[in-house]
């Protein structure tokens, strides 16, 4: 429920947004946000690693506390340092990925915007330790905090008529996200002894799984967040927000199921560490229904706004957009084929076995990009979204669901 909320406080904020800067205003801030994804590699995948060690910890009975305490300092350090070197090369960043837009925007933008994204990822551990104690309603009230604080003083900027408003209206969306998130972390973690409880041989053991999840967000990177990137280089501000916009709708319409996964996933993790047959049947049955059951939801969800996309335009944007129902259709295509890699996906990554997601991560890499860049200079908008619905066809919609089975089938031979 609360990622259902909060994806329609990201609805209801466009047109918000979107009326107070202007198209041309509102494509830079689509991009800067949309980087999302990339910002969030800052916690190097810690948070997966520290999440499934403590579900171990809960099978065997142990405590997380002294385990949290030894690596506590260390996540901080890390932070520092990304803020450090994002900051220096975030204005070179800037450049390459705006100036065909030909909007002009303040040289630290990004590095406004980048820096507190990252501080949201890095503090977002405790989200992940939330998870992993089965309190994950913890997590979605932070979240759910950091978007309705964003609205808020998004609302406040448009009401006072703030200048320079694209900066404004950036901080105002990202600071609240990066304070609740290290509001959560101080809940999650141990307060006290972090330097004399630092232990770097224990940092060492969850990095060592910790980096191959780091490397799998890359790859995701590559997937769902280079689309903005080759958008700006292609299309114009129009096309930018229309993709935006009906995006966010998928998305809130999709957010109820990652919900589902995040919740399943410990779950998950119990079933497969028990390595009893009766506990794998009940997950993979527990897979097969939640995928299928998404799948038609997808369905329903895209029919409805297809019917429905001239007036949830009209919400949005006071002139007329022209949006056909091809780039609906493929939107729902994309997010069908979403469905059930994010399902395996989670199912993999729950059994700490994600070498072989890292060794797909080149793959699907490439095939993002040429099919985004490719697809995207030929047909436009309605190649992107088309690109991004193939890449996943060919690559982790059948990939994931096969190297799942074949790796259970070892170990019930095992």
């Amino acid at each position: 429920m609360s990622r259902i909320v909060n994806a329609g406080i990201q609805l209801a904020a466009i047109p918000l947004i979107l009326r107070f800067l202007g198209t041309q205003d509102y494509s830079v801030f689509a991009v800067v946000t949309g980087l999302l994804m990339w910002f969030n590699l800052a916690d190097i995948g810690l948070g997966f690693s520290i999440q499934n060690h403590i579900s171990l910890l809960r099978v065997k009975g142990g405590s997380d506390t002294l385990f949290l305490q030894k690596i506590a300092i260390f996540i901080l350090v890390i932070g520092c340092l990304e803020l450090v070197i994002f900051s220096v090369i975030a204005p070179f960043l800037q450049h390459f990925l705006l100036h065909k837009l030909e909007v002009t925007t303040p040289f630290y933008l990004l590095m406004l915007a980048g820096d507190l994204y990252m501080l949201s990822a890095l503090f977002g551990v405790g989200y992940r330790v939330f998870f992993a104690r089965q309190q994950g309603y913890f997590a979605y009230l932070y979240q759910t905090v950091s978007y309705v604080l964003g609205f808020f003083l998004v609302a406040l900027c448009v009401l006072l008529h703030v200048n320079a408003k694209l900066p404004w209206v950036v901080v105002a969306w990202v600071l609240p996200q990066a304070l609740c998130a290290l509001i959560g972390f101080l809940h999650a973690m141990p307060l006290g002894n972090w330097l004399r409880a630092a232990d770097f041989s224990m940092f060492k053991t969850i990095f060592k799984k910790a980096w191959q999840y780091g490397f799998n967000a890359l790859g995701a990177a590559f997937v769902l967040g280079v689309d903005y990137i080759i958008m700006a280089q292609l299309l114009n501000a129009n096309d930018i927000t229309v993709y935006n916009i009906f995006n966010k709708i998928f998305s809130f319409m999709y957010f109820g199921y990652t919900a589902i996964l995040a919740a399943i996933w410990p779950v998950l993790a119990e079933y497969y560490a028990t390595f009893s047959r009766k506990a794998f049947q009940k997950a993979n049955a527990m897979l097969i229904r939640n995928a299928l059951a998404a799948t038609l939801y997808v369905v329903g969800g895209t029919c409805t706004i297809l019917l429905l996309k001239g007036f949830l335009l009209s919400l949005f944007i006071k002139t007329q957009l022209m949006v056909s129902g091809t780039i609906l259709i493929l939107f729902g295509f994309y997010y069908i084929t979403r469905v059930w890699t994010d399902t395996y996906a989670t199912a993999v990554q729950s059994q700490n076995k994600i070498g072989f997601i890292a060794a797909t991560v080149p793959i699907q890499a490439v095939v993002s990009v040429v099919f985004l860049y490719g697809f995207g200079k030929w047909l436009g908008l309605p190649g992107i979204v088309l690109g991004l619905g193939l890449c996943f066809l060919v690559t982790g919609c059948w990939m994931l669901p096969v190297y799942h089975y074949y790796s259970l089938g070892k170990l019930r031979g095992s």
